[in-house]
């Protein structure tokens, strides 16, 4: 998803539902772990850049103001690349290092409707090391064939449906 959906999606949350029913939200910028065919030789230096740069936000309270007393995330939703797996990567150690509690920051991820055949990387990643507390697809073959949650299509936003 990107900024420009995540804004739309949260405004439009807004209007139908009022402010006193919907959450809140965060958004950060970070590195990214791996470029679009980036050699896998390099990647582990961008993906360092990525974690300098993940650990310091999952560290710091999410809210200003009314819940500020929230010192940690609740849930990190990811349906990214390499970057996605990462913040998760992150989010388990500072849980197995005791560092924030353990039912903070669960991790969810929602793997691309587009892979209809097999996981990405990352979510192949997710998936061979339990690092996310929830693994959803959008298709019953890829569902069958890893063992994972089938969510059916979770297309929130059509581009279509957005104001510019």
């Amino acid at each position: 998803m990107s900024l420009k959906h995540l804004k739309a999606f949260e405004d439009d949350l807004m209007t139908t539902h009022g402010e006193e029913q919907v959450g809140t939200y965060d958004k950060h910028i970070v590195a990214r772990a791996r470029k679009i065919h980036q050699s896998l030789l390099t990647t582990p230096f961008t993906a360092l850049l990525s974690v300098v740069q993940i650990f310091p936000l999952l560290l710091s309270s999410p809210f200003k103001g009314v819940r500020s007393r929230q010192q940690f995330p609740d849930i990190i939703l990811t349906n990214g690349p390499a970057t996605g797996f990462i913040v998760g990567l992150v989010a388990y150690l500072l849980k197995l290092f005791c560092i924030v509690p353990e039912d903070t920051m669960q991790v969810l991820y929602i793997e691309s409707w587009a892979r209809i055949r097999t996981l990405s990387l990352t979510g192949k990643l997710f998936h061979r090391t339990g690092i996310a507390d929830l693994l959803l697809v959008q298709h019953e073959k890829v569902a069958k064939a890893y063992g994972v949650t089938n969510a059916g299509c979770m297309v929130v936003k059509r581009t279509s449906d957005m104001q510019t």
